[in-house]
């Protein structure tokens, strides 16, 4: 059950067996549903994801009713609220699986424990940071000066599972546009 979780540990860290051990004995496994909330708006984040398979979506919703995606994770990728996680105040986000999903669990104070007690784990945990940082500043930068088909173009190159895996409504609101404007720009490539 541990094995990708492991590898995920080795390839974005230098870890050895021993502190594998040490690692995975504080995730617990969870199976989810279609559509399991596993944060919701208000709720204080306290748990931290790595998911085996599946998939989950970070979403808040504005003050029109709008989802606006903020983030997707898939297979051998790691997730939480991470505002809420980090600080533990109330969520502006939702964390939802989208498809019914496998996962290895962490509770906050065994992950920060791991963060301050085990070098290669805290590596491994700025490294995420510095990823979804880096990530959300591209999003970010990418975006803003985009026409839509631009949009579309950029997740096509940077994250193409999420046009086969997701509902289209769901992309939409990551590209902050109508799912009836995705569906126009995608008939047009």
């Amino acid at each position: 059950m541990y094995k990708e979780l492991e590898s995920y540990l080795k390839e974005h860290g230098d870890v050895d067996e021993e502190v594998l051990k040490k690692i995975t004995a504080r995730f617990k496994p969870l199976k989810t549903v279609r559509n399991e909330m596993l944060c919701n708006i208000g709720q204080v984040c306290r748990h931290f994801y790595f998911i085996k398979k599946g998939c989950l979506r970070l979403y808040e919703i504005d003050d029109k009713g709008n989802e606006i995606t903020g983030f997707f994770a898939l297979e051998d990728s790691i997730i939480s609220a991470n505002t809420s996680f980090i600080l533990q105040k109330p969520s502006r986000d939702c964390l939802v699986s989208l498809e019914p999903s496998e996962l290895l669990m962490i509770t906050r104070d065994d992950f920060f424990n791991l963060v301050d007690t085990v070098p290669q784990f805290a590596s491994v945990y700025h490294k995420f940071i510095e990823f979804a940082f880096i990530h959300s500043q591209m999003r970010i930068y990418s975006f803003l000066g985009m026409e839509g088909i631009d949009k579309l173009k950029w997740v096509m190159e940077h994250e193409p599972k999420l046009l086969s895996r997701i509902s289209s409504k769901a992309v939409a609101s990551y590209l902050g546009m109508t799912n009836s404007t995705l569906s126009k720009l995608r008939a047009k490539l």
